[in-house]
């Protein structure tokens, strides 16, 4: 009382937003690192021939010299790879045919590019589905990498419990500080959409690891929002995921690793890009991260009220507060990292954590607007 009506205020207000956050990294987000796949029903008694199908919109050498390779000698039994090139290099595409001599379970598909009749991710996965021979698919980006050789076998695991199966995807690592933006930003966005689909409230997936039954892709009639060129992972799976048939699949051995293409300007359009998809999310997809957005803000501006305001026993308990949110935070982000494959992402978490509430409402603000490269 000694603080008047001010203090006691302020005080409850960190309380109450600290107990918040808290039950929401340990509570949600902290169940991605005990999450035990065998704990779901199984429905199939083994894995199940594979279709591994990959659009590729590029002359890209390196492609074919050590991510497709990286794919074509996975350790697992029945598989093949189905590319999809999309171009007009005839000589690249007798390369990729070439390689059918070391690997006959490669299945090449050729599309021929035409600016006047451009074709999207959609239309390539599309002719990918039907090309291929297997009744379980997975979709992956020519941008990543395999973490292992078990990365289609754990994958495909998956299947034994559910319809669909939802890996997880990061970008490479290369050092720097943008790098770790990159970095932290995918890692986080991840466990956001992991953690709902644990909780059998599935609304994203990653582009580059993402499988389903075929049966699924055609009953639906395929993608909708076909005017647009992209959403073929998020807006995708939420047409044909119920809360009984996706597996979440969490494993080091089970990621990939995505390159990236530039800078800053490359990175904020990719995700100006990718946001256009959340005006067809549910409203209950993205509460729970807008949520925690807001109060971690009003948190932080408390503290600082607290730090500025307030005599120095208050300064000292709102401090204290503050770091043992903090270090609860952390855990949670370790014990995730170490799950999902991610090494560094915590070393430098405390920088991020203060951004990325500015980050994610500037982003959206922002992609308001229809972003116009979004639709074709």
């Amino acid at each position: 009382m000694a603080y008047g009506g001010f203090g006691i205020v302020l005080g409850a207000i960190i309380l109450v937003l600290f107990i918040v956050q808290i039950s929401l990294h340990l509570g949600i987000y902290g169940r991605i690192a005990s999450f035990r796949l065998m704990s779901r029903k199984q429905i199939r008694d083994k894995e199940p021939a594979i279709s591994v199908v990959v659009p590729l919109f590029a002359e890209d050498n390196q492609y074919l010299d050590t991510t497709l390779t990286s794919l074509l000698t996975q350790d697992y039994a029945n598989f093949e790879v189905v590319v999809v090139y999309v171009g007009n290099s005839d000589d690249f595409f007798a390369d990729l045919q070439s390689l059918q001599r070391l690997y006959p379970h490669l299945s090449p598909v050729h599309i021929d590019y035409s600016p006047h009749y451009p074709v999207s991710t959609k239309i390539a996965l599309n002719i990918g589905y039907k090309s291929a021979k297997n009744d379980f698919i997975i979709t992956t980006s020519s941008d990543a990498t395999p973490a292992s050789e078990r990365w289609l076998s754990l994958l495909a695991k998956g299947f034994m419990y559910g319809d669909i199966v939802l890996g997880y995807s990061g970008i490479e690592h290369l050092g720097g500080f943008r790098n770790f933006i990159f970095r932290e930003y995918q890692f986080n966005d991840s466990v956001a959409w992991l953690a709902a689909a644990i909780r059998r409230r599935t609304y994203s997936a990653s582009r580059s690891a993402l499988g389903f039954k075929k049966s699924l892709y055609f009953d639906a009639r395929g993608f909708d929002h076909l005017n647009m060129n992209v959403g073929e992972n998020d807006l995708f799976v939420q047409q044909i995921a119920t809360r009984d048939n996706v597996s979440v699949v969490l494993s080091p051995r089970a990621v990939c690793t995505e390159r990236t293409w530039g800078g800053w300007g490359w990175w904020w359009r990719r995700l100006k890009l990718l946001q256009t998809t959340h005006r067809f999310y549910p409203k209950s997809a993205l509460l729970p991260t807008i949520a925690e957005l807001v109060i971690r803000v009003l948190f932080f501006a408390a503290v600082v009220v607290a730090l500025v305001c307030m005599p120095w026993e208050f300064k000292v308990a709102a401090l204290a507060v503050a770091l043992l949110r903090y270090f609860a935070v952390i855990f949670v982000v370790i014990r995730n990292a170490g799950r999902l494959g991610e090494s560094g992402v915590a070393a430098m978490h405390f920088i991020y954590d203060i951004i990325e509430p500015f980050l994610r409402f500037s982003l959206a603000l922002l992609s308001y607007k229809k972003y116009k490269k979004s639709w074709l």
